[in-house]
């Protein structure tokens, strides 16, 4: 009789070792952690931070997961939570072929690794293993409609917290197949049509936090007997039913697995807004940069983007964002907002920034347009930008695939810096070049107390 699904997953997660890993994957899995932990340590310069600090006086529990960025411990749940919502913050975080996977992954497996005194090379693991499985369920879910109206990657990220906390605590293949399956049934729900879709996008955006919580949570009930349905994936009230999918793929699910590595498609913004914006972004800085006009002297009449139709759309066309939440998915913000020449991140949020008259006078400036043509198999969110001088002339520029996605990426040069301009402003310059040495050499590490010792150290 066939395994179920959960128990394939199982088994390759209690069965994944880090000598076994290809090293471009671990070289990979030690990128995320250093574009996660960067983008957590931004977070901290947004309000969300203060509503998160008050929650976690409110919440009150004890424990011994340390939150990054701070000198208060918790329980490992409610750490992953805190942590989640932060490397999501400013929307500069991972991206994958749905979602942004690090922002659960990495802010469960930091969460449970400092509470079972992990040593290096076993977040490396668990981390892939958290990728691997969180990927995995994403590509198995299937749609028939191209816009759907059930949509929400929290619903799935959830997988990834799970396996990452069953590496960390353990749990043999059939606790971690549970783990799976508890997960499942606790996931959070496809909110994203209405958090970031909806009439104005929040900071609960994608639920990320509920979705780390939730499955290190799963993992610590499994390894003490809690247990979930292992079927959970198949027939017609599987997962994919509860996910708001109309199939779900169980070849994608469980092939390959330990071959071939999801983590392997994981990419890094360089700016800090939707994925689907930043080739958009790139173009125009391109056209501008061919011409030799600076888009602050506004010597040009009108900017056109021609890009995927969903960025023509609600809440992406949005003009005049009114605020951090709304700023992070209205295309012609992020473009004004790189012509500008603003440092990506927590700068491009500050009121000042979105109520700038310089920016407004930009935007007034760009068109959308919906690229209606056939897409093109080599091109990923393809963006045409057109400009449009006052004395008549027209050029243009195109990106097919933007600059750091995984068939694209950024050089680990590039990471390097991005974190170190997002960590500085909550740790300083020094503390944050030792916090970038400890992440760059975790695989030789007996225990990540450096780490969190760097992190965490007194504010």
């Amino acid at each position: 009789m066939q395994q179920p699904a959960a128990m394939v997953l199982g088994n390759y997660i209690a069965r994944e070792t880090h000598a076994d890993l290809p090293p471009d994957v671990i070289q990979i899995a030690n990128n995320c952690l250093l574009d996660s932990l960067g983008c957590l340590l931004g977070g901290y310069c947004l309000p969300i931070a203060g509503v998160l600090d008050g929650f976690l006086g409110d919440v009150g529990s004890r424990g011994d997961a340390p939150i990054i960025g701070t000198n208060r411990t918790t329980d490992p749940g409610t750490a992953a939570f805190v942590q989640a919502c932060l490397i999501n913050a400013l929307d500069f975080d991972d991206i994958y072929r749905k979602g942004h996977p690090g922002a659960t992954v990495v802010a469960a497996a930091l969460s449970v690794a400092a509470h079972v005194n992990s040593c290096g090379t076993d977040i490396l693991e668990a981390m892939v293993v958290g990728y691997e499985v969180g990927g995995r369920v994403a590509m198995s879910l299937s749609h028939t409609h191209p816009r759907k109206t059930v949509h929400g990657h929290g619903t799935w990220q959830v997988f990834g917290a799970a396996a990452a906390a069953s590496k960390l605590l353990k749990l043999d293949a059939r606790q971690s197949a549970h783990a799976i399956a508890i997960a499942a049934a606790n996931a959070p729900v496809a909110s994203v049509m209405k958090t970031v879709y909806g009439t104005e996008p929040t900071m609960t955006k994608n639920n990320f936090g509920a979705a780390a919580q939730t499955g290190v949570n799963a993992a610590f009930l499994a390894r003490n007997g809690f247990e979930g349905p292992l079927d959970v994936f198949e027939g017609e009230t599987g997962f994919w039913r509860m996910a708001g999918a109309d199939a779900c793929d169980l070849e994608n699910l469980t092939s390959g697995l330990g071959r071939v590595y999801e983590i392997r498609e994981v990419g890094f913004k360089p700016y800090s807004c939707c994925r689907i914006v930043q080739s958009s972004i790139q173009a125009s800085l391109k056209v501008f940069a061919t011409v030799g006009v600076d888009p602050k002297d506004h010597a040009h009449e009108r900017l056109v983007i021609t890009a995927p139709p969903i960025v023509c759309e609600p809440p992406f066309n949005n003009p005049a964002p009114a605020d951090i939440w709304a700023a992070q998915f209205s295309a012609p913000y992020a473009v004004a907002m790189a012509l500008l020449g603003i440092e990506p991140g927590p700068n491009w949020f500050s009121e000042e920034q979105i109520r700038s008259d310089a920016a407004m006078r930009l935007m007034a400036r760009i068109e959308l347009r919906p690229d209606m043509g056939k897409p093109d198999p080599h091109s990923q969110h393809v963006a045409r930008a057109q400009l449009s001088l006052r004395d008549g002339q027209i050029f243009h520029a195109e990106v097919k695939i933007a600059l750091g996605e995984a068939a694209n990426p950024l050089p680990r040069s590039f990471l390097e810096e991005k974190f170190i301009k997002l960590a500085r402003r909550r740790l300083g310059h020094d503390r944050s070049l030792a916090l970038l040495k400890n992440i760059s050499s975790i695989g030789t590490m007996a225990n990540l107390e450096p780490l969190f010792a760097e992190a965490c150290r007194k504010f």
